[in-house]
C-alpha cells in the first residue's frame, strides 16, 4: 500500500512538472509572438514616418495591443503596449535612443496612447469575461438537458408488465445503470472518485455504482454514508459531521425519505457554488427515477 502511494506521488510529481514545462513553453511562444508583432509594427512605422507626423506613430502600437488582449489576455496586452511605448520613445522621439521626451506634443500623444491602451484592454477583458460566463451558462444548460434526457430513458412505463419476475429482474439492473449515469455526469463536474449508494429493503446501505473497480470504502466511511442516509443531511469532508472522512456525502432525498447517497471524494469547502448546484441536480434526478423503480418493487410485494 505504501509503495502504491509512493508511485502515485511520483506520478503526480512528474505530471505537475510536465504541465509546468508545457505552460512555460506556451508563455514563451506568446512572448515571441508579441515581439514579432511589435517588430512588424516598428518596420511599418519606419515607412509611415515618411508620410505622417512621427509623434502620431505611437498609436499604431495599439494594433498589437488589441491583438494581444484578445488572444493572450490582459497581462500580455499590458506588456505589449508598454514595450510599444519604449520602442516608439527610443526610436521615433527626439532625442533618439533615450526615454526622455522633450516636446509637449509627444507627451500629449503618449498620455493619450496609454489611456486608450488601458481602456481598450479593460473593455476587451470585460467582453471576454462576459463571453466566458455566457459560454459557461450555455454549457451548464446543455449538461442539464443531456442529463434530463438520459435519466428520462430510465423512467418506468406507467403500466408495467404483468410479468412480475421480469420486473423483479429488471429493477436491479436499472438501479445499477442509474448509478453509473449519475457517476458519469458527476465526473463531468468533478473528475474525482465517486460512489452511489441506494437503500435496501431492510434499511441498509449498498453500493450500486462506483467510478473505479479498485475503489474501496472503509467501515468508517460506510458509517458516515449511513449517517447521511438516516439523517438526510450532507456529511464527510468539509462538513461538521465526520470531517475526517475523505468523501463528501450528498443525500438523495425524496419527499418522503432519503433513498440513497452520492459520495464524492472531494472537500465540500473547495466545491464552487455552481458545482454544488449541478451535483444537487444529479442527486435530484437520480432520486426521482430511483423512487419510481423502488415503488414498482413495493407494488409487487
Amino acid at each position: 500500500m505504501q509503495q502504491t502511494d509512493q508511485n502515485q506521488d511520483s506520478e503526480s510529481f512528474f505530471n505537475k512538472t510536465e504541465d509546468a514545462h508545457k505552460e512555460t513553453i506556451k508563455d514563451i511562444r506568446k512572448f515571441l509572438i508579441i515581439l514579432a508583432m511589435l517588430a512588424f509594427t516598428t518596420v511599418l512605422n519606419i515607412f509611415l514616418e515618411q508620410i505622417i507626423q512621427p509623434s502620431s506613430l505611437v498609436f499604431v502600437y495599439l494594433v498589437p495591443t488589441i491583438v494581444a488582449a484578445i488572444y493572450f489576455g490582459s497581462w500580455a496586452s499590458v506588456i505589449t503596449f508598454t514595450l510599444g511605448f519604449i520602442i516608439f520613445d527610443v526610436g521615433f522621439v527626439e532625442p533618439y535612443y533615450t526615454l526622455y521626451i522633450s516636446k509637449p506634443q509627444d507627451i500629449y500623444n503618449v498620455t493619450v496612447y496609454f489611456t486608450i491602451a488601458a481602456l481598450v484592454t479593460y473593455l476587451i477583458n470585460l467582453v471576454l469575461r462576459q463571453n466566458a460566463f455566457l459560454k459557461y451558462k450555455l454549457d451548464r444548460m446543455s449538461l442539464i438537458e443531456d442529463m434530463s434526457r438520459d435519466f428520462l430513458y430510465l423512467t418506468p412505463i406507467e403500466n408495467p408488465s404483468p410479468d412480475q419476475n421480469l420486473l423483479k429482474s429488471l429493477q436491479p439492473r436499472v438501479l445499477s445503470q442509474l448509478g453509473q449515469l449519475a457517476l458519469k455526469y458527476a465526473k463531468m463536474i468533478l473528475n474525482v472518485p465517486a460512489l452511489v449508494f441506494f437503500r435496501e429493503a431492510d434499511g441498509s446501505l449498498k453500493i450500486w455504482a462506483q467510478s473505479s473497480l479498485n475503489l474501496n470504502i472503509t467501515p468508517s466511511e460506510h458509517i458516515a454514508a449511513a449517517w447521511t442516509l438516516n439523517n438526510g443531511e450532507a456529511s464527510g469532508a468539509g462538513t461538521h459531521t465526520y470531517p475526517e472522512i475523505p468523501y463528501f456525502f450528498i443525500p438523495m432525498k425524496s419527499s418522503v425519505d432519503t433513498i440513497g447517497v452520492l459520495a464524492i471524494m472531494y472537500n465540500s469547502k473547495d466545491i464552487y457554488p455552481e458545482q454544488h448546484r449541478l451535483l444537487g441536480a444529479i442527486s435530484n434526478l437520480t432520486t426521482i427515477i430511483a423512487v419510481m423503480w423502488m415503488n414498482l418493487k413495493f407494488k409487487e410485494d
